[in-house]
C-alpha cells in the first residue's frame, strides 16, 4: 500500500498510473521519431515537442481516470477494460482535436495523434494483461493473519473479501484463548493466542492484524515484539481498515485513537488560507457557472409554480445554524406535513427539472453565496438539518466532530459514497467525514474537487 494524496492505494494501481503515463509519452515519441503519419524525425528532437507530448499525455490520463480505468473495483473483465479504454481514447481524441482547432500550434503532424491513440489501445491492453499475469504467477501481495474475531475483524475481513484490487490474502484468524465465537466470515480458525508463534512459523504471514475486543491482559506483547523484529508487519485492525476504505470505523475506534492521532490539525494560517482561496474561487465559479444558473432558474420557473431558490436551515461550524441556498428541485409544499423526511430514490416530490439538476448537482450551485458569506467552504462535511442532527448525535459517537470546521458544498463522503438518506447511510457518511477531519490537507481537498467534477459529469449518487 502506498500513501498518495493522503490516501492509501494498492501498489498495482500506483504501477499502472506511472507506467501508463510513460507508455503514452513513449508511444507518441516513437511514432513521431519514426515519421509515421507524415511527421518529421526532427520534430521529436525539438524542445517544443516535449511540452506538447506532456500535455497530450496529461489529457489522455485525465480521460483514463474519468473512464474509471484506475478504479480496479469496477473493472470486472478484460472486455470491460477494453470498452472503457476505447471510450477514454475517443474522448481524448475529441478534446485534442478541438484544441488543435483553436490552437493550431499544438499540431504534431498529419494523423500522428490518430496513430498514437490506435497504438495505445493495443499497448495498454497488452500491458494490463501482462501485469495481471505477473501478479498471479508470482503471487504478488501480502498474506494477512487476523488476531481476534470481533466486530472490527469482521468488518475488515468483509472489506478485503470485496476488494479484489487489494494486495491482501487473509489466511485465517487467531482467536482468544477459550473463545467459542463463530469464525470471521467463514475464515478458518487456525489457532489461539497461546499458539501465535507456532502459527506464524507454519503459515508465514507478512502482516498480523490485531482485532481483539479487549487487549488488556491478553495481548501477547513480547511475542508480537519478537515477530515485529523478525520483519513481520504488526498493525491495528482499525488503522488498516482506515487505510483501505478511506473512513474511520466508529464502532471500533476508541476516543484515545482520535486524541493521540497525527490528524485533526487546523491552524489560523490554514483557516485564513481556506477563507481567501474560497472567496477568490467562488467569484471565479460564479462567473463560469452563471449561464447554467440563469438557464436553470428559467426552467424551474417555467415548469412549476413557486420560488426559484429554496432556503433551508442547516447546522454549521460550532453548531451555529444558517440558511442554505439551493435551486428548488421539489414541487411547492413538498414537506407540507411539517416533519422533515429523508430524500428517497425516485422521490415523487421531485420535479422533472429537479431530477435533472439533482443528478448533475446543479441544485447546489447557489451555495456559492453561502461560501461568500463565510457560512460554508468549498470542501467539508455536508451540513445537515437540525432535526436530523439531534437524531443522529444520539445514535452515533463522535458525530459532533463534523461541526468543528465549516461545512462544504462537496466533501469526502459525497465523492466516496451514495447520498445519505437513512440513519445507517448517515453512519457511513460520518466515517468518511471523520477520515477527512483526520487527514485535512490541501492535496486531499484538490482530490475531492477533482472527483466532484467527475460525479457532476456522470451524475453518480444523486437522489
Amino acid at each position: 500500500m502506498i500513501k498518495l494524496l493522503n490516501q492509501y492505494v494498492p501498489g498495482r494501481l500506483f504501477v499502472l498510473l506511472i507506467s501508463e503515463n510513460a507508455l503514452t509519452f513513449l508511444g507518441l515519441w516513437i511514432i513521431v521519431s519514426l515519421g509515421i503519419g507524415e511527421s518529421s524525425v526532427e520534430t521529436a528532437a525539438r524542445p517544443a515537442f516535449l511540452g506538447k507530448a506532456l500535455f497530450i499525455t496529461a489529457v489522455c490520463q485525465l480521460c483514463f481516470y474519468y473512464a474509471d480505468l484506475y478504479d480496479l473495483r469496477r473493472l470486472r473483465s478484460r472486455l470491460e477494460v477494453l470498452s472503457r479504454l476505447l471510450q477514454a481514447l475517443g474522448a481524448a481524441a475529441f478534446c485534442l482535436a478541438l484544441l488543435v482547432v483553436f490552437i493550431p500550434e499544438m499540431r504534431l503532424g498529419k494523423n500522428v495523434l490518430h496513430w498514437t491513440l490506435i497504438t495505445l489501445v493495443f499497448v495498454m491492453m497488452t500491458w494490463r494483461i501482462l501485469l495481471e499475469w505477473l501478479s498471479r504467477a508470482y503471487q504478488a501481495g501480502e498474506r494477512v493473519l487476523v488476531v481476534g474475531n470481533g466486530a472490527t475483524a469482521r468488518a475488515l475481513a468483509k472489506e478485503i473479501s470485496l476488494r479484489t484490487d487489494l494486495p491482501f490474502t487473509v489466511i485465517g484468524s487467531v482467536t482468544e484463548s477459550g473463545n467459542t465465537e463463530e469464525p470471521v466470515l467463514g475464515l478458518p480458525v487456525i489457532g489461539t493466542l497461546d499458539d501465535l508463534t507456532a502459527i506464524t512459523k507454519m503459515h508465514r504471514p507478512n502482516r498480523i492484524v490485531i482485532a481483539l475486543n479487549d487487549r488488556r491482559k491478553q495481548l501477547p506483547l513480547d511475542e508480537l515484539l519478537t515477530l515485529r523484529y523478525s520483519g513481520i508487519m504488526v498493525e491495528d485492525a482499525a488503522k488498516l481498515y482506515e487505510k483501505i476504505t478511506g473512513k474511520v470505523p466508529i464502532d471500533s475506534v476508541r476516543p484515545s485513537d482520535l486524541i493521540f492521532s497525527d490528524g485533526f490539525r487546523t491552524s489560523t494560517i490554514t483557516r485564513l488560507y481556506a477563507r481567501i482561496t474560497g472567496f477568490i474561487g467562488v467569484i471565479f465559479c460564479l462567473l463560469i457557472a452563471s449561464p447554467v444558473m440563469i438557464l436553470t432558474a428559467l426552467l424551474i420557473k417555467l415548469e412549476s409554480r413557486g420560488p426559484i431558490f429554496y432556503r433551508q436551515e442547516r447546522v454549521g461550524r460550532n453548531h451555529k445554524s444558517f440558511m442554505i441556498l439551493k435551486f428548488r428541485s421539489m414541487r411547492e409544499g413538498a414537506e407540507s406535513t411539517g416533519s422533515p423526511v429523508w430524500a428517497q430514490r425516485e422521490d415523487p416530490r421531485v420535479t422533472r427539472v429537479g431530477k435533472l439538476i439533482r443528478k448533475l448537482r446543479i441544485d447546489e450551485l447557489p451555495q456559492f453565496i453561502n461560501v461568500l458569506y463565510g457560512e460554508m467552504s468549498f470542501v467539508g462535511p455536508r451540513p445537515e438539518r437540525p432535526f436530523f442532527v439531534d437524531l443522529l448525535r444520539q445514535k452515533m459517537p463522535f458525530y459532533d466532530l463534523r461541526h468543528s470546521i465549516r461545512p462544504g458544498i462537496t466533501g469526502w463522503a459525497q465523492v466516496s459514497c451514495d447520498y445519505g438518506a437513512s440513519v445507517e447511510e448517515s453512519r457511513d457518511k460520518l466515517e468518511y467525514d471523520l477520515f477527512y477531519l483526520k487527514n485535512l490537507s490541501i492535496s486531499l481537498d484538490l482530490l475531492i474537487l477533482f472527483n466532484t467534477v467527475k460525479i457532476m459529469m456522470f451524475g453518480r449518487g444523486a437522489r
